[in-house]
């Protein structure tokens, strides 16, 4: 007997939680150039649990520079994303970094969201992250150089905000990104 009611009350929490996310993982969030991107793309990078509309648009934004880099001829190549990763604990590998971690919390949330440990989640989490932080970073600096000393940091940042939200529309009247 208290077997069946503590499967019936975690069930009831696991249906509670579902229904709070409003969205399940395999579901489509947006189609970019002609591929689809599901929630659960977006969580292997990204916590869906503050403003989702926001995480998911920060995401495209992020996607749709990456196309535009690769476009011009960017690569990232996989040394240069372990030299990345490796910056903070030099030697290390993915085990190593996950245990130095401070606070663990988001990769654990996030693991427990896609049915994987937390420290195999860390190991995707952190190659796209840098995978696509590098590809940001290249195309700023092919588009935008680097802010010379005594130039205005602001402006130059806003600069690069204004393109890219305006490559986000671009995408969006072209039909190339459907959110749905």
């Amino acid at each position: 007997m208290k077997i069946k009611v503590l499967f019936i009350s975690v069930s009831l929490m696991f249906i509670a939680a579902c229904a709070d996310q409003g969205y399940e993982k395999e579901d489509t969030a947006a189609i970019l150039n002609g591929e689809e991107i599901t929630y659960e793309d977006i969580l292997w990078q990204y916590s869906l649990t503050a403003n989702i509309e926001d995480t998911v648009i920060g995401y495209l934004k992020q996607e749709i520079v990456i196309l535009e880099a690769q476009d011009m001829g960017i690569v990232v190549s996989d040394e240069e994303v372990e030299e990345n990763k490796r910056l903070l604990f030099p030697g290390s590998g993915v085990s190593e970094r996950y245990q130095k971690l401070e606070d663990k919390q988001f990769y654990e949330e996030q693991a427990s969201l896609l049915g994987v440990s937390p420290e195999d989640y860390y190991e995707v989490w952190e190659e796209k992250a840098y995978r696509s932080q590098a590809y940001m970073n290249k195309y700023i600096e092919k588009n935008f150089g680097t802010p010379a000393e005594g130039d205005d940091g602001e402006a130059w940042g806003q600069q690069i905000n204004d393109h890219i939200d305006q490559l986000f529309h671009d995408y969006i009247e072209s039909g190339e990104l459907i959110i749905n």
